[in-house]
């Protein structure tokens, strides 16, 4: 019997909207983003019906940031993560609970903007990244900002590029 289980969530959706960063009393930032995940299916007609979840996922630190500045509403992206349960009370004494997507990497799916150079590179975070509570010392992250690299000109070319190769087939 296994002593340990899995938990972990792959998702490929769209922002219903941009995403809220705030800066926890200790300066770490989290996004809270909103993702729709669409899945389409045949009824027992034959129809094409589709099912959209709403997905509430976290991001901290320089994911949080980057996420931030560079998705709106309906970006593309694809978020691994893990399940985390949260509950509380109301101030009317109502017990409430929430499924969250604690993010641990994030990669942007849409094409690059012209003006926004890097917009296209995957967040990684360790699971350690994610704050536990009465955390008190500053955690650095395992992976460095990368240098954004300025795009390459590419030169527009009508016709379509040939080969001299004889294919097989």
């Amino acid at each position: 019997m296994a002593k340990y289980g899995l938990n972990r969530v792959t998702l490929i959706g769209n922002l219903g909207a941009d995403p809220e960063l705030r800066y926890l009393d200790q300066g770490i930032a989290l996004a809270t983003l909103r993702m729709a995940c669409t899945e389409r299916y045949r009824d027992k007609e034959g129809n094409y019906v589709d099912r959209t979840d709403w997905i509430d996922v976290n991001l901290w630190r320089s994911q949080a940031e980057i996420v931030a500045k560079f998705c709106r509403k309906g970006s593309t992206l694809y978020v691994e993560g893990r399940l985390v349960n949260r509950s509380w009370e109301t101030p009317e004494g109502e017990k409430r609970y929430k499924t969250e997507v604690q993010g641990t990497r994030v990669i942007l799916l849409d094409s690059r903007p012209a003006t926004s150079p890097g917009a296209h590179e995957t967040m990684t975070a360790p699971v350690s990244s994610v704050p536990e509570v009465g955390e008190k010392q500053a955690i650095s992250q395992t992976q460095e900002a990368q240098q954004p690299q300025t795009p390459q000109q590419e030169t527009q070319n009508d016709e379509p590029e040939t080969f001299d190769d004889d294919l097989p087939f």
